[in-house]
């Protein structure tokens, strides 16, 4: 190993530390938050607060009043592996579902609003006066949401509530009503992720060797997902989420997985700290990339529409505007990154702490 790699790793290892040490320090203010909200929520004393303050939202603004979470790159094998959650994700578009006032808006990463429908989800279904938030990947092949995780549902905020908690409650709700049956009613299909005990060696070891995960492997893995069992839920990036390419498992947690899930040609197994640092080298450079292309696509656009009508131009900007942008950072994050998560868009990137809401 030459010198510059052996500085990789050393750094790799030590951003894994500090990931480990933020992972303790997160925990520990969620656990303290959640215990002043039990405290207040107590009918000790009845004091006069002021009502919280919202933003005013105009009528045409679609902006999603939430973030999606964001995982990190796992870097270390966690001390106690009990106290975490695997999730295997498919390939898709990460977006936040919210139902309110019996409408359902999709919202992408960006939080931009790009897609209406009618869902059987409450606040849009037989019971509308509350919201539902859901994190999903949307797979547009099959018109179905893939239900990873909830900021609410119904009359039950989940935001503050540890994981573990947040995936019971999604599950028997699930049981409940048969979300995944597309009507009249309900335009798409909602179906909840299944999430793995890591207490459960049995299950997770099912797991990790099933190939095709899911039937006829339609969608496909993209990856893994690792949440923290007490780990609120936290509008950004967060340590106490994280992530893995599958082939990524045995090198990461020493854990083996189907033969199957073949690592790009360029992965090394006794690099792969190395490698996160270069993918996400990589995927920044493409990011910048971006609106050049976007720029370039757009005055190709303009060229073709000023043969046609005015009215003609309007009709197909408003139409191929969303699509066509996606489409760009799609390709671009197709070709190098195997698919972020398609345009699932989970970064594994990292920041000194992790953002609340």
């Amino acid at each position: 190993m030459c010198s510059n790699y052996q500085d990789l790793y050393k750094k790799g290892l030590d951003r894994g530390e500090q990931q480990k040490r933020r992972q303790q320090e997160l925990l520990k203010q969620q656990k303290l938050r959640r215990q002043q909200g039990q405290d207040e929520a107590r009918p000790v004393k009845k004091t006069e607060k002021a009502p919280p303050k919202h933003r005013k939202q105009r009528a045409n603004d679609k902006a999603s009043p939430f973030r999606l979470q964001l995982s990190e790159w796992l870097r270390h094998k966690p001390d106690n592996l009990g106290e975490w959650l695997l999730v295997p994700c498919p390939v898709g578009r990460r977006c936040m579902v919210i139902a309110t006032n019996g409408k359902t808006k999709v919202y992408n990463k960006a939080g931009r609003e790009f897609m209406k429908l009618r869902t059987l989800l409450p606040g849009d279904g037989h019971v509308q006066k509350c919201r539902t938030v859901l994190d999903c990947v949307y797979d547009e092949e099959t018109q179905t949401f893939h239900v990873l995780d909830a900021l609410s549902f119904g009359q039950q905020s989940l935001q503050d509530c540890e994981a573990s908690f947040r995936f019971y409650w999604l599950r028997a709700r699930f049981e409940e009503e048969d979300y995944a049956q597309k009507n009249d009613r309900n335009n798409k299909s909602f179906v909840l992720l299944n999430h793995y005990d890591f207490e459960d060696a049995s299950a997770i070891e099912e797991i990790l060797q099933k190939y095709p995960i899911w039937q006829e492997n339609q969608p496909k893995l993209d990856g893994f997902l690792f949440y923290h069992k007490e780990a609120s839920y936290v509008c950004g990036t967060t340590p106490l989420v994280c992530w893995l390419f599958s082939y990524m498992m045995p090198d990461v947690v020493d854990l083996p997985v189907n033969g199957n899930y073949l690592a790009p040609e360029d992965y090394q197994p006794r690099l792969v700290l190395q490698y996160m640092e270069e993918f996400d080298e990589k995927l920044k450079q493409l990011r910048k990339q971006r609106p050049k292309e976007t720029a370039k696509k757009s005055k190709k656009k303009k060229e073709e529409e000023s043969q046609t009508s005015m009215e003609t131009n309007k009709e197909e900007e408003e139409e191929d505007g969303d699509s066509d942008e996606y489409a760009g950072l799609k390709s671009l994050l197709d070709h190098q990154r195997r698919l972020e998560l398609g345009e699932l868009d989970m970064d594994c990137e990292e920041t000194p702490s992790a953002v609340d809401c």
